[in-house]
């Protein structure tokens, strides 16, 4: 599942507002699950009677087909019964699928074992795939096929030490498991009155998998691979904001304010679940962040590395073979490089112009009224987003979206906006969350709604899984496709928004060069090596000297290593894609040509989509 996030900072001398993306996890997808996958009660060509059947013309062609429906069908199973989290976010219903629900559990933590499990995984999925005849694969499969060849061999990279797992971290600034467990427990469905007990016993689990989680930042402290201390100090911060408030932790009222709305419970029903749930809290969920905050502090100062990946031993390597399998993107180092200088020098070139050569976009931008829109509330917003977006955009049918506030406990440090995927057998019910601190102004409150509901991330979740996609595609999700796509939606909404039209781009442009500098320092650092003083340095020279803005941009990169790239390189990505079939179709070249193959093909690397376009 995807919760995706922005946060604002200042950078430019202009003291132009930046809106720099962060995203948490892999891409928004899911499926309607009454199109499960036909199982054969036999394998054809299989005797009967003592008769050997003739298998008629084509009989290879079905058994790979069968054969690729079972394995897509396995693979899936295995992956989504991982643990319990994920299970209960994935799917409402698995028996609909015919599969069972794990223990509870939080699953299995990184250590020499798993490492193992790993590798064979990846070795037998890659003979698995060496067994089909691919040409005799549905054009659905053959896409399944490629995806996991390419993701499986790119595994090969990040699998030829044990050192590169250790390489980063579930404990981490701004988006580790100590940020989203929270929300994902806040927001665990309860479809059933048999979920509430099994959330009930998942929270008994959070002792065990932080101690486990404590103990792979010591391996990783004794590897010489463990965080900053600038980094340590902004998970030390999360954490104290979490356990600020106890008997009355997010995870105690909300569990409430979902019990007594949860029909056909009687009283002492609910004062039972709710005051085991208060206990486990307390006892276990809290005492797990206690353990955390205590041994975060202890390993405070053993951080050897204050760089990025590339300052480990291999870190390009690992690096750029992250960087493929998390964006999709096959283009070198050096490739990569000089797509981010061209895009930044072509977009400062033309943002400045527009400063200095339009007198009304000058004036705005002197006297402090630059993309000011009329008020509105994030209903209101994403309503207008919806009616005029469907102009330019593919329709999608009725679907459910509700609109909640970040709670309290957790508002100082979560984004100001995500979107929380839903469950494959119920995606009509999706959520976006806002933090109404961190929401800024109108215009920015419009294009990161923009960015979350209509036409980003829900409207792209929703129109794939009405294609009704075989389920295992939902857990091969690649986050440059969806934050590309999400990403091209918020910059888009600049038009939609009411400003006039240079004004609207002079706002795109802008938008668009703080995320291409976040994605270009955080290939510097992270690809080609650059310390603190090289950022510096770079930065300088485009008049960004603020101590505390180059220490963000380094902290950021260092602490979640090739995020910011995952919006830049996404959207630089899908612009190319636009360009390479307008070249292709002429004068007949339709945006809405695109859009529809774009979102129907659904996520996949970029160079997969590129051979399907």
């Amino acid at each position: 599942m995807t919760i995706n996030k922005n946060s604002k900072s200042q950078i430019t001398a202009l003291l132009l507002v930046l809106i720099l993306c962060l995203g948490i996890l892999g891409g928004c997808i899911s499926r309607d699950n009454n199109e499960t996958a036909q199982r054969p009660d036999s394998e054809p060509g299989q005797e009967s009677a003592g008769e050997p059947v003739v298998e008629p013309p084509g009989a290879d062609v079905i058994k790979d087909e069968e054969n690729f429906d079972l394995f897509m069908d396995e693979v899936f199973a295995d992956w989504v019964s991982a643990d319990t989290l994920s299970m209960n976010f994935y799917l409402a219903d698995p028996y609909v699928l015919s599969i069972e629900r794990p223990e509870p559990t939080y699953g299995k933590v990184l250590s020499q074992e798993l490492i193992e499990e790993s590798k064979q995984e990846t070795r037998e999925i890659l003979e698995r795939l060496d067994g089909f005849d691919y040409n005799a694969l549905r054009d659905d499969q053959q896409l399944v096929y490629d995806i996991i060849r390419r993701n499986n061999e790119i595994s090969l990279i990040l699998e030829q030490s044990d050192d590169f797992f250790y390489y980063t971290s579930a404990i981490r600034p701004l988006n580790g498991i100590q940020v989203q467990l929270p929300i994902l427990l806040a927001e665990f469905r309860f479809y059933t009155e048999e979920d509430i007990g099994r959330y009930l016993d998942l929270l008994e689990d959070t002792f065990r998998y932080f101690s486990e989680l404590v103990e792979v930042e010591r391996e990783r402290s004794r590897r010489g691979f463990f965080m900053s201390d600038a980094n340590v100090d902004s998970v030390l911060e999360q954490i104290d904001s979490f356990l600020e408030k106890r008997d009355d932790n997010l995870l105690i009222t909300v569990f409430n304010d979902k019990i007594d709305s949860y029909e056909g419970l009687s009283n002492e029903q609910r004062e039972s679940f709710k005051q085991r749930n208060k206990e486990l809290v307390l006892d276990n969920v809290l005492a797990a962040y206690d353990y955390l905050m205590e041994a975060m502090k202890e390993l405070r100062g053993v951080g050897v590395n204050t760089g990025g990946l590339a300052a480990l031993p291999n870190g390009t390597v690992v690096a750029h073979a992250r960087l493929r399998l998390r964006i999709g993107t096959d283009k070198s180092a050096q490739e990569l490089e000089m797509s981010f200088v061209d895009w930044l020098n072509a977009t400062h070139t033309s943002l400045m112009s527009k400063l200095h050569g339009i007198p009304e976009i000058n004036e705005k931008f002197m006297n402090g009224t630059l993309g000011e829109i009329d008020d509105g509330t994030p209903k209101s917003y994403i309503a207008d987003l919806r009616k005029k977006t469907a102009l330019d955009f593919p329709p999608i049918g009725e679907t459910g979206l509700n609109v909640l506030e970040v709670h309290e406990n957790l508002q100082e440090h979560m984004s100001p906006a995500f979107y929380l995927t839903p469950a494959i057998d119920r995606f009509n019910e999706n959520v976006v969350y806002i933090n109404p601190p961190s929401l800024g102004d109108n215009l920015f409150l419009f294009t990161v709604l923009a960015h979350e509901a209509y036409p980003g991330h829900m409207y792209q979740t929703v129109y794939f899984l009405q294609q009704s996609p075989h389920p295992i595609r939902t857990m091969l999700s690649n986050v440059g496709y969806s934050e590309a796509w999400a990403t091209y939606a918020e910059m888009t909404s600049y038009f939609y928004a009411g400003l006039d039209y240079d004004e609207a781009e002079l706002m795109w442009e802008m938008r668009l060069f703080d995320m291409l500098l976040a994605g270009y320092t955080d290939l510097a650092i992270n690809v080609f090596g650059w310390n603190h003083d090289d950022l510096a340095n770079f930065l300088e020279s485009i008049n960004i000297i603020n101590p505390a803005t180059v220490n963000s941009f380094y902290n950021r990169a260092t602490g979640v290593p090739l995020m910011q790239m995952t919006y830049s390189l996404g959207f630089i990505e899908l612009i190319e894609m636009i360009e390479e079939m307008h070249e292709i179709k002429g004068n007949s070249f339709e945006l809405m040509d695109f859009y529809k193959f774009y979102l129907e093909t659904g996520s996949a690397p970029f160079n997969i989509m590129r051979s399907r376009m």
